[in-house]
């Protein structure tokens, strides 16, 4: 056994022996916030998501040690760890929430969502309802659990999982491609393929399972009587709405070409992302008088799924309701993804170019907007494609993924031209990392200064320090990419997650 391995080995038996601690003579070894110790022994768990690992399967979840990146036991014993029970076909989405030690699967091939428990390592349940195919972005779960939608594009409806009532509803609202949520799934929120229109899901049940009266819709406070629901579902007694979302005078807000939305980490605000020309609309927008893609504020707390006449959870305003959208502020950059931090939010995106020999191409840009100021304080190049990843990572750098990076300027100048960009906060500086093919997974081991992406079908990993990161003797620079070759996985990896992060918000 060489040196290295041995250093390894020693530093793994006093992380582990420093991590839990021994509850009686018999009793449950834990660690970091009295989470069980895991079966696999790894405290720093990175779950990939696998597609077409054989001939006899189309998908599988591998975990990985995040900490000495590799895919075996630290002893070599045990070559690979797998999560057991799961069987889902072309798994695209992890839904991650480590603070509750679980996270939800979905699985292009099949439709299935499944349900992970991140203690046992193992599949506990699957939800059914969702139909194979639906689009990156199509799925969101709420953190406990209890409620879930998809975008079930190929089936044109918005899909509502209610696992406390253990019921499932399909609404209609065709071409629904994204939704989202608030962090604790009061609010949901969906997106229309090219349409300037937002909508959200309105649950119309009390929370002690009675139904609310619904003579006329919808019996909710405040609402407007001449607006009707897109769609109400079972017909004869509501449970489910889906409508609007509204202005301050009870009109349905015209955005443009609304992509997704931020919220924030206390959830009482919703950055909606327009991508304007990006998404195929090259007239101005309706607010801001631009040909930009823009960032709408949008008032959570007048949008909560439970507010309605009787309701005790929350009370009904006594009074009408602020706007639902405060402010719109115009990037010229582009919007499709962006993280809030450091009282900006940072909004990543694509613009059209207007003139030159590469009119009409896309180009890839980061805007920092100040949310004091609303003003675009800077405007950095980066990757091109549409960008559906963004987080932070340690030494005060921000990652950015996106898909179909070499359709656009980067590669018509003959550019570096790679799915992935680094950005230095402290220096404002821009790497963008050469090219393996779509970035569609990205983690950050937060205090291990390392990043993990699905890049190209494969684990690549990425230096966040500038110095002092060692692996097999070898030290590397910010931005650099780690050895890889101990954690290359068998068929497709298509998401990564960070199973052990401290919070939520971290992965």
């Amino acid at each position: 056994m060489n040196r290295s391995v041995l250093v390894r080995a020693a530093v793994a038996v006093a992380a582990v022996t420093a991590g839990f601690f021994i509850v009686g003579c018999v009793g449950q070894r834990s660690f970091f916030a009295g989470r069980p110790f895991p079966p696999s022994t790894i405290l720093q768990r990175v779950l990939v998501a696998i597609q077409n690992p054989s001939p006899a399967a189309q998908g599988t979840l591998q975990i990985v040690d995040a900490r000495y990146d590799i895919r075996n036991s630290e002893n070599g014993k045990i070559p690979y760890f797998f999560v057991s029970g799961y069987g889902g076909a072309l798994p695209t989405t992890i839904l991650n929430y480590p603070e509750e030690q679980m996270g939800y699967v979905y699985g292009a091939g099949d439709g299935s969502l499944s349900v992970i428990n991140y203690s046992t390592e193992s599949k506990t349940t699957t939800y059914t309802g969702l139909t194979a195919g639906i689009p990156n972005g199509g799925v969101y779960v709420t953190a406990n659990g209890n409620y879930a939608i998809g975008a079930n594009q190929p089936t044109k409806f918005l899909t509502v999982i209610d696992r406390v009532t253990n019921n499932t509803l399909n609404l209609n609202l065709p071409n629904t491609y994204k939704v989202t949520g608030n962090p604790d799934g009061s609010v949901l929120l969906a997106f229309v393929q090219n349409s300037d229109y937002a909508y959200r899901v309105i649950h119309l049940q009390q929370p002690n399972g009675t139904i609310a009266p619904v003579p006329t819709f919808p019996n909710e406070a405040n609402w407007p009587q001449a607006v009707n629901p897109v769609d109400c579902q079972p017909i004869a007694t509501p449970v489910y709405c889906v409508v609007p979302v509204l202005d301050q005078h009870g009109n349905p807000i015209q955005f443009d070409r609304p992509f997704n939305a931020i919220f924030s980490a206390d959830g009482t605000t919703a950055w909606v992302l327009n991508c304007g020309p990006e998404c195929g609309n090259p007239n101005p927008d309706p607010v801001t008088n631009q040909a930009t893609a823009s960032v709408s504020f949008l008032n959570v707390g007048v949008l909560d799924v439970y507010n309605f006449p009787g309701s005790t959870y929350p009370t009904p305003p006594a009074s009408p309701p602020p706007p639902t959208e405060s402010s719109r502020v115009a990037i010229p950059g582009g919007a499709t993804m962006a993280v809030y931090g450091n009282g900006n939010l940072y909004v990543s995106g694509q613009q059209v170019l207007a003139q030159g020999p590469q009119a009409g191409l896309l180009e890839g840009f980061l805007s920092i907007l100040n949310l004091n100021t609303l003003q675009v304080t800077g405007l950095y190049p980066i990757s091109d494609g549409t960008h559906t990843k963004m987080l932070f990572g340690d030494d005060n750098t921000l990652w950015i993924g996106s898909q179909t990076c070499q359709e656009g300027y980067r590669t018509a100048t003959n550019q570096v031209n790679g799915c992935l960009t680094m950005f230095n906060l402290t220096n404002n500086s821009v790497l963008v990392e050469p090219w393996y093919g779509d970035l569609t997974g990205l983690c950050a081991i937060i205090e291990w200064h390392k990043v993990y992406t699905a890049y190209g079908g494969q684990l690549h990993i990425y230096a966040t320090a500038n110095s002092g990161i060692t692996t097999l003797s070898t030290t590397y620079s910010q931005g650099s990419e780690l050895y890889n070759g101990d954690v290359t996985v068998t068929g497709t990896a298509y998401d990564v997650a960070y199973m052990d992060a401290l919070t939520n918000a971290q992965d």
